[in-house]
C-alpha cells in the first residue's frame, strides 16, 4: 500500500513537473468541460486567507457550484451564481455557429435553485444574479468583493464582458478561473477568443495552471 502511494505520488509530481503546473495540484482523472472538486478545493485552498466571496459565472446546473457553495461556507464566505438559467444568449459571429440561443436552459432561477436543495446546498449559503451577461451584474453592489471567481461561459461576447467586469472586483492574492480555453482548436473565437484578448492587457494577474482546458489566474499584491 505504501508503495502504491510513493508511486502515485511520484507520477503526480512528473505530471505537474512536465506541464508546468504547481506541484501540488491534484492528479485527478478530468472531464473535459467539466470541474474536478479536487481541483476546486485546491483553488479554495488557495485563497483561505484572501477575503471577498466565491462566484461562479455560467453555472448550468450547479455540478460546480454546489461545491464552490460547500468551500464558500466552509471559508465563512458566500457564493454568487451568475447565470440566465434560461440558457445560452443569441450567439454572434465569434461563436462560429457553436451554443445557439437557449442552449444549456435549467428552467429558470426557482428550478435551479431546486437542483441544489435536490443536492442538499443550504439556500441561505448563496445568491443568484439571473439574467444574461453583462445585464446580471448591473444589480450587484459596488461593494461586492471576491477570492475567486469562475468564468464559464463558453461564447465568446459574454466572456469578454466578465472579464471586463470580474477582475477589478477580486481582492489581491485571489484567483480567476477560466474554463473553455482550447486554443488548439478555438484558437479566434469563442470564449478562448476572449481569453486571449485579456490576456494580452496589462491584467494585473500571474498564470498559476493551465489544465483541462481551464487556465488558473492569481491576482499579483
Amino acid at each position: 500500500m505504501l508503495l502504491k502511494l510513493l508511486a502515485h505520488e511520484a507520477a503526480r509530481l512528473l505530471d505537474n513537473v512536465r506541464s508546468g503546473n504547481p506541484l501540488d495540484l491534484p492528479r485527478v482523472p478530468r472531464q473535459s468541460g467539466s470541474w474536478n472538486h479536487a481541483d476546486l478545493e485546491w483553488i479554495a485552498a488557495k485563497v483561505a486567507r484572501v477575503p471577498g466571496d466565491f462566484a461562479e459565472i455560467g453555472v448550468f446546473r450547479g455540478a460546480a457550484f454546489r461545491k464552490v457553495t460547500t468551500l464558500a461556507a466552509e471559508q465563512g464566505k458566500r457564493a454568487h451564481a451568475f447565470d440566465s438559467f434560461t440558457g445560452m444568449n443569441e450567439p454572434t459571429p465569434a461563436d462560429g455557429g457553436s451554443y445557439p440561443k437557449g442552449m444549456f436552459d435549467v428552467g429558470g432561477p426557482e428550478a435551479f435553485e431546486q437542483l441544489m436543495t435536490a443536492t442538499g446546498v443550504d439556500r441561505a449559503l448563496y445568491d443568484l444574479w439571473p439574467g444574461y451577461v453583462p445585464a446580471s451584474f448591473s444589480q450587484v453592489p459596488d461593494e461586492l468583493r471576491f477570492s475567486w471567481a469562475i468564468v464559464d461561459l463558453d461564447q465568446y461576447q459574454p466572456t469578454v464582458d466578465a472579464l471586463r467586469w470580474a477582475p477589478a472586483r477580486i481582492n489581491p492574492g485571489g484567483m480567476l478561473a477560466l474554463d473553455d480555453y482550447v486554443p488548439l482548436v478555438n484558437r479566434g473565437k469563442l470564449a478562448t477568443r476572449a481569453i486571449d484578448e485579456f490576456l494580452a492587457t496589462a491584467h494585473g494577474f500571474e498564470r498559476v495552471a493551465l489544465f483541462n482546458q481551464q487556465m488558473i489566474l492569481r491576482k499579483k499584491p
